[in-house]
């Protein structure tokens, strides 16, 4: 079966030869092609990707717009710090939005996607649009605190910069979305809700500011002929079925390790209705553990969605410098050994 095949049918939750698996969002970060380099002679990471023989691959958005810093911290704090003091921290009404330095979306253009199906027929193409999330782009621009304030005290301002933000998506997402239909299978978007424990609002209120706005995303991407794939880390399952309404296909990062998030748990309930990529923990087994220990969980996870399909496997987070790159190495032999049926024992 060829991937593209597979990674499709698994999102139909149809038979497929062996559960498909990938590098979490086709990110190879300097530690782990060091490790390539090292190890293979790999110089990009597209080497290690056909080194790997992951099932899809992933395309963004080409940004040719002026260079603009980052509202991300570095350093030890790293993003602790980059949302706990916002730009417009101080604002109060719905006119203090205009003092945001707001960007421009048509300095995000559509790469070539024909050039890229060209390039590989036989692999899933993600369409990647780009990192620009409702939540999480309130709490970098009014400090996390801050927004959940006006969430509760100034819906209006809280809702007015959803509204602004989510009109500057819908431009960038739709002009790529008619450039990547007949090419790309799917779409990613994405956004953070929650930490490991919980999630960061409560779901009514994520129902009531983000909700609809997500929904018209997922709805202009299933329009274009896409599945969705949708990223948010941590304990995300109260809103699971609020995903599954407004038409998200799968859910990408699959933190195990959250609360309420084991593989079993998750199959039992939402299996055959939302697909799941990830799972495999990068925190501490892809770091510390063993290549035995990394393929007992490929195949705990694949067991436990064995009888309604839907898992993608793959790293949990990217960007970890601790990652053991023999590890991701185990993780992608243990899936290409999962061929279905499982081997009982």
């Amino acid at each position: 079966m060829k991937p593209r095949d597979r990674v499709l049918r698994t999102m139909r939750f149809e038979e497929t030869d062996r559960v498909p698996y990938d590098l979490m969002e086709g990110a190879v970060w300097p530690e782990l092609l060091e490790y390539f380099c090292e190890r293979y002679g790999h110089q990009e990471a597209a080497q290690v990707l056909d080194y790997l023989d992951t099932d899809l691959r992933w395309i963004g958005m080409r940004y040719e717009g002026p260079e603009r810093p980052s509202i991300v911290a570095t350093g030890p704090e790293g993003y602790t710090k980059a949302v706990s003091q916002g730009p417009l921290a101080d604002a109060a009404t719905v006119e203090d939005l205009s003092r945001h330095d707001w960007p421009d979306p048509a300095w995000w253009l559509p790469a070539d996607y024909a050039a890229y199906r060209a390039r590989y027929p036989d692999h899933a193409l993600v369409y990647v649009p780009g990192w620009m999330p409702l939540f999480w782009t309130a709490c970098e621009v009014f400090g996390m605190e801050q927004a959940l304030v006006n969430m509760i005290a100034a819906p209006r301002l809280f809702e007015a910069f959803v509204e602004r933000q989510h009109a500057f998506y819908m431009d960038l997402l739709s002009r790529g979305l008619r450039a990547a239909r007949g090419h790309c299978d799917i779409c990613w978007l994405g956004d953070d809700y929650a930490s490991q424990k919980a999630m960061i609002m409560g779901p009514s209120l994520w129902r009531r500011f983000i909700k609809p706005y997500l929904g018209e995303q997922v709805r202009a991407a299933r329009d274009a002929g896409l599945y969705v794939l949708f990223h948010s880390c941590g304990a995300v399952r109260p809103i699971l079925p609020d995903l599954i309404d407004i038409g998200v296909n799968a859910l990408l990062v699959f933190q195990t390790t959250a609360t309420g998030m084991s593989a079993p748990s998750i199959a039992a309930e939402f299996g055959g209705r939302l697909a799941f990529y990830g799972g495999i923990d990068i925190q501490q087994l892809l770091s510390f553990g063993t290549e035995e220990e990394v393929e007992a969980e490929v195949l705990a996870n694949v067991r436990a969605f064995e009888h309604c399909g839907g898992y993608v496997v793959a790293n949990a987070h990217h960007r970890v410098s601790t990652v053991q790159g023999r590890n991701i190495e185990a993780m992608c032999k243990a899936a290409r050994r999962c061929t279905y049926p499982l081997a009982t024992g």
